[in-house]
């Protein structure tokens, strides 16, 4: 039953997340009911979270083990699970994680640099389990607890058409700080059809060893160091003492995109940014990103952008 005294506990929180490659500014909003569950809304242009965000003292609660459940309507997140291996979540994707993943910086990367989607953080008790109720005997939070009490690894899966709506709904609702009983009938909705949904493992999930990620990520790291300069994947796995379609294969596994896709759109987000900026001609942009030759440079964001790099600059600047 939701009462007024649990919806006067909540709270709004707010966070600006600064972006890695691209001028846009990621943001996080979400509505706190203090130690019995939490939902936010996500819009991430960063491959890691602030610090800021896991110090904050509102989402401390250490002795429940918590239910998290992430949907993902834009881009790519990585999980590091408690076995040390990592699996991800990409768009139209429901995870329902119990237990099975890390809480800690290091547990959160989003490969891509782009990440938009709604979380719920429920701390399963007999008071949040009496609240998100539909009668005696449908209790969705028990029956998702049972569910996952015995994983290893979360359950991902692409969501359904209910599921999809449900999450829109909850991401209006928080952006349009909409009414919290409104807020509360959507998520308890949400909770009701999971509830009914058998959790069977996608034997198709793609897993990565520590080892792999870490090749993947160092490797992006040498690229995006300089972009002025080119690093061939042969070069890069040479240094790594691997061959080069194992580097290409992690890059596919972690990032989502192959080798020459990922940096090609690093490289473009970056010049649209400096373009915008207007504080150098193109021609310097284009040697800045790798590109010593400037119709190639204006081919090649042309077929990302869709507009020559003008025509960007005309319509992005603001005098």
């Amino acid at each position: 039953m939701i009462t007024k005294e649990i919806i006067n506990k909540s709270t709004q929180i707010d966070f600006k997340l600064p972006a890695t490659d691209c001028e846009h500014e990621g943001k996080m909003k979400w509505i706190v009911f203090e130690d019995l569950f939490h939902v936010g809304y996500i819009d991430i242009w960063s491959r890691y979270l602030p610090e800021t965000i896991f110090r904050s003292t509102s989402f401390k609660n250490q002795d429940v083990v918590p239910i998290k459940i992430n949907y993902c309507f834009r881009g790519r997140c990585e999980v590091m699970l408690n076995s040390g291996a990592t699996t991800f979540v990409v768009g139209d994707e429901l995870a329902i994680d119990y237990g099975t993943s890390q809480n800690n910086k290091e547990a959160f990367f989003y490969p891509t640099a782009e990440y938009e989607g709604v979380e719920l953080i429920l701390y399963p008790s007999k008071e949040l389990a009496g609240i998100i109720t539909i009668d005696e005997d449908t209790k969705p939070v028990d029956d998702i607890v049972k569910k996952c009490s015995d994983r290893e690894i979360p359950f991902i899966a692409v969501a359904d058409v209910c599921i999809k709506r449900c999450m829109e709904d909850i991401r209006t609702d928080i952006l349009a700080q909409a009414d919290s009983k409104l807020l509360m009938m959507d998520i308890i909705k949400l909770l009701y059809l999971m509830s009914g949904m058998a959790f069977e493992t996608d034997k198709r999930r793609t897993f990565c060893t520590p080892s792999q990620v870490d090749i993947a990520k160092k490797a992006l790291d040498i690229m995006t160091a300089d972009l002025s300069k080119r690093h061939t994947a042969a070069e890069l796995a040479a240094s790594f003492g691997i061959s080069e379609s194992s580097l290409k294969n992690y890059f596919r596994a972690v990032f989502g995109k192959g080798y020459s896709e990922m940096i090609s759109e690093i490289r473009m987000r970056k010049a649209a940014e400096l373009i915008v900026e207007n504080e150098m001609s193109l021609g310097e942009i284009a040697e800045s990103v790798g590109y010593q030759n400037q119709s190639r440079f204006s081919e090649a964001f042309l077929k990302y952008h869709k507009v020559l790099p003008l025509e960007y600059k005309r319509i992005n600047f603001h005098p």
